[in-house]
């Protein structure tokens, strides 16, 4: 068999070539490329940080927690328990952040802000609402850490919870430590003092004394000792109150609280120096208002010498000062009460203008003031100044509620154009619209005028010409006359009847003009309304010039001399006595008066020595247990007398209370 021929050098290459196949064959392989590593993972507590400073305060604890799982003993595990207290705070747990701040403190208890997070358990103690761990935990704060510069905080947050627990006095001793020496700013010094000023002002005696040592030598002890002394005057302790006024001046080199406490130690020597009892009397006994200051005082002489058969009452003495119905005149006889007298207390003046002078002077002087005026108001002038008078608004009240008890809803008010006619038609339309009722008319008159037939025209309708429906309505009427022979029609072929559709008439004025004015109104065909008046009606003279036009009027007085016929021992003896003195009726005037006199003269026979003007004020303010001939007496917390009106009706020819 022949075999190809292969040129030699062919046969070379294809050799070499086979024999390096070969060789590839046998050789090792070469290793394969490393994958590269991976990069270690975040540091857990890095993360946690960027998200506490995100504001992602649940995934910060979340990294923190594993942070201290990965290295329980890290070199940060004090941080990160600090700021998984910060984040539960910001989170409203509060008992969470105050485990995890003990925990570090326990845990780390040489590291130099261990007071920081101790002062941190303090705050959210407080924050939390427990003051009495928070107080507990800043005592025990102060006593390890007196010098640290958190010192007043810890102190503030102290007086804090020991103010909320009622602790008045160790309360302002940390709240004066809180703010005492340089301010660092871990205060806020305004609000601090603040604080201390309001504990101040609200302390009892007791507790100011208490609070006596906490405050000496420092900028708030005027303030104390000022409240002291007010205190020790209201109960009646003079010598203390001097003391307490001493120390005052003695305390401050300010003048605003030297002039201060001088000017209370004149009051107080003033105090010292009251005659208990002396009363002062401020009443017009000259010029145009005589005739009732003199009808005044005849009541309070009368009370000043009834009921003497106790041996054991303190004797009186009675000032009278004339007035002579001037304000100016008014204020120079109260201060002579004051200071030349010594009068413990003082009744009157009469008049609005000289009362409220009076009344303005007497709170300045600290001297008590009942006064016999209807101004309203004047009691708002301070706590010494008292009114024993029916008041306007309360005798519009008392008209308005029983007029609506008796099912009485309309009403029109007919009233003089002065200021007593205004002031009265506002007080009734405000408070009928309050009780709810309705005013269907309004219309007034000239003080000096005495026909009044356009003003009641124009209250029914007559005054004005009628209009085309109105018209229409009065033929509709004239046909059912006729075709049935209706009677009760409100009109007449002749002339238009009067629309009345209010069923009472309120008129504020004296009983002379009402006596005017009332048999006007049947006159005009107008009936079947009741009247409604003032106290200023209470006069048997009106039922004499127009009583049988008013039957059934509603009047509300202070006073009624003849009773209902259930009338008392001591009302009886007093008209009796009343009249055989002076030989005339007693009046509203005359039974305030004398009212007024014997409610002094019990609450200072009741209550002991009566010392001072302030003791007696508070006992004036005080006594609830008073009746007399105008009634119960008693004054509520701003000085008016709690008292209502009786309510007098015109029945045949005689006055009756309606019940």
């Amino acid at each position: 068999m022949r075999f190809p021929y292969i040129p030699k050098t062919k046969a070379i290459f294809t050799l070499l070539v086979g024999i390096a196949f070969f060789l590839s064959g046998c050789y090792p392989r070469e290793a394969l490329r490393k994958p590269p590593e991976r990069p270690p993972l975040p540091d857990p507590f890095l993360l946690a940080e960027q998200d506490f400073r995100e504001g992602k305060f649940a995934k910060a604890i979340e990294g923190y927690y594993r942070y201290l799982e990965l290295y329980p003993e890290g070199e940060k595990e004090r941080t990160a328990l600090y700021r998984i207290a910060k984040a539960k705070e910001e989170l409203g747990d509060f008992q969470g952040a105050i485990l995890l701040l003990d925990r570090a403190v326990r845990e780390f208890p040489d590291h130099p802000d261990a007071p920081v997070l101790e002062a941190d358990i303090t705050r959210l103690y407080y924050q939390s609402g427990d003051y009495e761990k928070s107080a507990a935990s800043a005592s025990l704060w102060l006593e390890k850490h007196p010098s640290h510069p958190l010192r007043r905080k810890v102190s503030s947050y102290l007086g804090r919870c020991l103010d909320v627990e009622g602790d008045k006095a160790g309360a302002l001793k940390w709240y004066v430590q809180a703010v005492t020496g340089p301010d660092d700013g871990t205060v806020n010094v305004k609000e601090i003092q603040e604080l201390i000023i309001a504990l101040v002002h609200s302390a009892s005696l007791q507790d100011l004394q208490s609070m006596e040592v906490s405050v000496s030598g420092t900028p708030y002890a005027p303030s104390l000792y000022y409240q002291m002394a007010l205190k020790f005057l209201e109960s009646g302790e003079l010598p203390e109150a001097k003391e307490a006024a001493a120390a005052l001046v003695r305390s401050s080199s300010e003048q605003f609280w030297v002039d201060i406490g001088r000017d209370m130690l004149k009051t107080i020597e003033e105090e010292l120096s009251v005659r208990p009892g002396v009363i002062g009397c401020l009443l017009p006994l000259s010029g145009p208002f005589a005739i009732y200051g003199q009808e005044v005082l005849n009541g309070i002489q009368l009370g000043m010498g009834l009921f003497q058969e106790k041996t054991d009452n303190q004797p009186l003495e009675l000032v009278i000062k004339d007035t002579a119905g001037d304000p100016d005149t008014a204020v120079r006889a109260l201060e002579e009460l004051a200071s030349q007298d010594k009068a413990v207390a003082v009744i009157g003046p009469l008049a609005s203008k000289p009362a409220q002078a009076a009344a303005r002077r007497a709170q300045e002087l600290g001297v008590p003031i009942i006064t016999l005026t209807q101004r309203q108001g004047i009691a708002t002038e301070g706590s010494m100044v008292f009114r024993n008078f029916l008041t306007p608004s309360k005798q519009v009240e008392s008209i308005v509620d029983k007029a609506l008890k008796m099912n009485l809803k309309r009403f029109a008010i007919l009233y003089p154009d002065n200021s007593y006619g205004r002031f009265f038609m506002n007080l009734f339309w405000d408070k009928v619209e309050e009780l709810g009722g309705e005013i269907r008319a309004v219309e007034t008159y000239r003080p000096d005028q005495t026909d009044f037939e356009v003003e009641i025209k124009k209250m029914v309708g007559l005054y004005y010409p009628r209009p085309e429906s109105v018209s229409r309505m009065l033929e509709e009427f004239r046909w059912l006359r006729a075709e049935e022979k209706i009677e009760d029609i409100p009109f007449t072929d002749e002339e238009p009847e009067p629309l009345v559709d209010f069923d009472a008439v309120f008129i504020p004025d004296n009983y002379q003009t009402v006596a005017l004015i009332a048999p006007q109104f049947p006159f005009h065909n107008v009936f079947d309304v009741r009247f409604l008046g003032t106290s200023l009606w209470q006069s048997p003279e009106l039922i004499e010039l127009a009583g049988d036009y008013l039957q059934g009027a509603l009047i509300p007085v202070g006073f009624y001399p003849h009773g209902d016929g259930d009338s008392s021992r001591e009302l009886e003896q007093f008209i009796s006595t009343y009249r055989a003195s002076f030989e005339s009726e007693p009046g509203i005037l005359s039974a305030t008066g004398y009212d007024t006199m014997r409610f002094l003269k019990e609450i200072i026979n009741n209550n002991g020595p009566v010392k001072t003007r302030r003791e007696l004020r508070r006992h004036i303010s005080s006594y609830a247990d008073f009746f007399g001939v105008t009634g119960w007496i008693a004054f509520d917390r701003y000085g008016e007398v709690v008292k209502d009106p009786l309510i007098l009706t015109i029945s045949g020819k005689t006055f009756r209370i309606v019940h």
